[in-house]
């Protein structure tokens, strides 16, 4: 028995890395405070060089806390080798990230997305955001060119009512 609620326990462990991040930049203030109260170019320069990677990290980490999973689908999200396997019982399969040819988001009835990856000769694979280990396709999607951040994001907060492709093979 865990003294603990399960969904506190699972909450904090999805904010935990934009926590110790925004942390690390809480660390940088002082280091650059004290860089200016005591005129010392070590510490200015421990400091600008610790927000410049915590203020990095920390938006990295809000992206994953948006596109992240919270575990509440079921089926597992798995990149092995540039290829995506999605195991679950109903909408299973796998796509090669060099079949793909459209990656889209679609949004659900319940308030959240799935991933549609299209590939030639294929039904079109969808995962749920929410899935486990969905976290790690922006990491496989990286390795495609020309696919931008900023385009999930605007795809995210467009409207929620049609699926948005996000990139298409050139």
């Amino acid at each position: 028995m865990s003294i603990f609620r399960s969904d506190a326990v699972i909450a904090l462990k999805r904010w935990l890395e934009p926590l110790l991040t925004a942390f690390v930049l809480l660390l940088a203030a002082r280091l650059l405070w004290l860089g200016v109260a005591r005129p010392s170019w070590v510490y200015f320069g421990l400091g600008l060089a610790l927000a410049g990677v915590g203020s990095s990290l920390l938006y990295f980490a809000l992206i994953r806390l948006r596109f992240g999973s919270n575990g509440e689908v079921v089926g597992i999200v798995e990149v092995r080798e540039r290829s995506i396997v999605y195991f679950s019982p109903h909408l299973g399969g796998d796509v090669s990230l060099d079949a793909l040819s459209k990656i889209a988001i679609s949004p659900t009835r319940a308030g959240s997305y799935n991933w549609v990856l299209y590939a030639p000769e294929q039904r079109p694979l969808i995962i749920p955001f929410a899935s486990e280990g969905a976290d790690k396709l922006l990491h496989a999607f990286s390795a495609l060119p020309e696919l931008s951040l900023e385009r999930l994001t605007r795809a995210l907060k467009a409207d929620r009512n049609v699926m948005h492709v996000v990139w298409q093979r050139p």
